[in-house]
């Protein structure tokens, strides 16, 4: 096998993969309305992909660091003046430094073009808080049924009085809502709007 180009084809792979995971994670809903909402793209959950982008990335900078390797003598050369003598700061060098110190300024300072790519974030975050609904406080989801009742101003025997209506099983009040969510095939946000009095009546009349 050749490992110089499959080391360029994993890093060229990598790259492009991660380049995808970044976008999505990009335009994906904050966290804590991710889960509330049981948020998925292409079937897989928030930290799916997150998880995925993790690992993308650490395989893309392994292999760049066998690039390097395996591409160290002309990685060099572009250090090098015309007596080809290794000088760091060559102008190609203080370009390439130049251009990562402005966009690291400006992303500190939050300065256009800078500052609209966070702001880009922030607007689909915010779209997706408008679309899918926040929860009652954060990270919701880990909380056990009674707790989450208490929280909220639910009593508990009544919230289960109206999951059992629904046809929603529950085993107990020390479950956790993102427990009964799953085992029930629903979202935390559908496993609340079930607890509600409204939500039980509906259900029992079709709606």
């Amino acid at each position: 096998m050749k490992i110089r180009q499959i080391t360029s084809l994993t890093a060229f792979t990598s790259f492009v993969l991660m380049l995808i995971t970044s976008l999505i994670l990009y335009i994906s809903p904050q966290g804590r309305v991710a889960y509330w909402a049981d948020w998925r793209l292409l079937g897989l959950d928030k930290t799916q992909w997150s998880n995925l982008h993790i690992n993308l990335g650490v395989l893309f900078l392994l292999a760049v660091f066998l690039h390097i390797y395996y591409n160290w003598k002309p990685i060099l050369s572009y250090l090098k003046n015309k007596a080809r003598e290794l000088k760091i700061f060559t102008p190609q060098f203080n370009t390439a430094l130049i251009l990562c110190l402005l966009v690291s300024a400006g992303a500190l300072l939050s300065v256009p073009p800078f500052s609209w790519i966070i702001q880009g974030g922030d607007y689909f975050k915010a779209a997706a808080s408008r679309k899918y609904g926040e929860p009652p406080y954060g990270h919701a989801e880990l909380s056990s049924l009674s707790s989450f009742a208490k929280r909220v101003g639910m009593d508990v025997e009544d919230a289960l009085t109206r999951l059992n209506a629904a046809g929603i099983k529950v085993e107990g009040e020390r479950r956790q809502i993102l427990d009964i969510a799953k085992e029930n095939d629903l979202s935390p946000q559908e496993l609340y709007r079930l607890m509600q009095p409204e939500s039980a009546s509906e259900s029992k009349n079709g709606g």
